[in-house]
């Protein structure tokens, strides 16, 4: 082949000075000499396309994942034991803190795709309100046990598709791991099994209702900082024992995820959890059992903060019946701008602290709400 291609050069040097040298001869010859080396052809393949997540107001969603219904995932929290084994709370486009019993509180992580999720856990037992925090975004509740006091007759009276990972007919949607603590604390699971699981059992995957935006999302090139005031801190006085705290990273314009004075970091990752936004809602905290120890968290509505981008806005919240999303309005009832992203949302009881620090630049540096 080299030869070859010696000859055909030589051959078109020998053209070109007899076209030189012959001054009447206007005929042009042309020589093509072949190539070894590819045509390059521009490429074909469209642009990958996205969908906005309900959830986020991102514009990160597969499209195929559109119209399927979130799954919501009981995740302990239990300190000091869980919060140093939990993972997949990243992945999540909502975590819910609330009151499972006495001051302890739980984790529901509401994921819209999941089966682009990866390892999630630990997973524990279903409480009262977490069935009805699920509903509100039509979607599958995972758990590992359930309170058969109350919430038993709370899923039955709601007839929320559940799947409790401890019933033996749905075996291979989770897994034990290792992680050095009680076997309570190892169960996990992954967004592929769970939705394998659903495929295998014929469950309902698309969407019944709430098919519109969680919040009033804002453009992603025109987030807003919250009004009220700055916001370098909050922090939340869950109960004595579990404060949960977040600091602005002005950098990267998400809050930094604290569980006291400890960074609240993931298992698997080892990389500090940030969140958006951080919903602050106050609300009642009722028992449910005689001795005080197993609690309800209210859903009903209330006061609270909207912190996003440095800043906070006061904000009031409702939710209304148990299919219904929480929503969030201004203190008039006007539309509350959100900016796009992942939310935390502590459901804390009206009668503990909320402590916002604002700028140092401003009047008021910290304030206790």
């Amino acid at each position: 082949m080299k030869n070859l291609f010696l000859k055909l050069i030589s051959v078109a040097i020998c053209l070109c000075f007899c076209l030189l040298f012959a001054g009447c001869d206007k005929e042009v010859v042309v020589v093509s000499i072949p190539s070894s080396a590819p045509s390059v052809e521009a490429s074909s393949e469209p642009e990958p396309q996205f969908a906005v997540n309900p959830l986020t107001g991102l514009e990160n969603l597969d499209p195929n994942a559109l119209n399927n219904r979130p799954v919501a995932v009981m995740v302990n929290n239990l300190k000091p034991t869980a919060q140093q084994i939990q993972t997949g709370l990243d992945q999540a486009d909502i975590v819910y803190e609330a009151y499972a019993e006495g001051g302890v509180t739980r984790l529901l992580a509401v994921f819209k795709d999941i089966k682009a999720a990866d390892q999630i856990g630990s997973i524990r037992s279903a409480r009262y309100s977490y069935v009805d925090l699920a509903m509100g975004h039509d979607a599958v509740y995972v758990h590992a046990g359930i309170n058969s006091s109350h919430a038993t007759p709370h899923v039955n009276e709601t007839g929320i598709d559940n799947i409790n990972l401890l019933n033996g007919k749905y075996n291979g949607m989770s897994f034990r791991e290792k992680n050095g603590k009680a076997l309570e604390h190892t169960l996990y699971t992954t967004g592929e099994k769970l939705w394998k699981g659903f495929e295998k059992l014929k469950w309902r995957t698309t969407l019944n209702y709430n098919k519109d935006n969680w919040q009033s999302f804002v453009p992603a090139d025109a987030e807003i900082v919250p009004a009220s005031g700055g916001c370098d801190a909050v922090s939340v006085t869950m109960s004595s024992a579990y404060v949960s705290k977040f600091e602005y990273d002005s950098a990267n314009k998400v809050y930094k995820k604290f569980s006291g004075t400890s960074k609240h970091s993931d298992y698997k990752t080892g990389k500090q959890l940030t969140f958006k936004n951080v919903l602050v809602l106050k609300t009642d905290v009722t028992a449910l059992s005689s001795d005080g120890y197993i609690v309800k968290t209210g859903l009903t509505g209330g006061e609270g903060y909207y912190v996003s981008n440095g800043g906070y806005q006061k904000i009031k919240w409702s939710k209304g019946s148990t299919k219904n999303p929480i929503k969030i309005t201004l203190e008039d009832g006007s539309a509350c701008d959100y900016n796009p992203g992942n939310t935390w949302v502590c459901l804390v009881n009206k009668k503990n602290s909320v402590k916002i620090t604002e700028p140092t630049s401003a009047t008021t540096s910290a304030t206790s709400k």
